[in-house]
């Protein structure tokens, strides 16, 4: 069973095994701006990274939302995942 992804309004999260994996955001329009990825060491390699980036784009889809990829491990999801490009902006003007 996958881990619950919290919404906190600044960030998606989540708690597994008392540590916590998060994917920051700011919201400026009808952009989200991904600027921060953090997955602590016990979890890295567990997919927690991509949950979050997805569930994130998945939270853009479902409000009408577009996404700027400042944070090094956005930039390269949608690189590997070029079906959620269309979602993307450059700049935040």
């Amino acid at each position: 069973m996958k881990p619950t992804i919290v919404d906190t309004g600044r960030k998606f999260v989540i708690h597994y095994n008392g540590e916590e994996s998060y994917l920051a955001y700011r919201q400026r329009g009808e952009v989200l701006d991904f600027y921060s990825t953090y997955v602590p060491q016990p979890l890295k390699g567990k997919g927690m990274a991509s949950d979050l980036i997805l569930h994130g784009m998945h939270y853009a889809v479902m409000n009408g939302l577009r996404v700027k990829a400042t944070c090094p491990a956005v930039s390269r999801f949608l690189e590997l995942n070029r079906e959620w490009q269309y979602l993307t902006v450059y700049s935040l003007n």
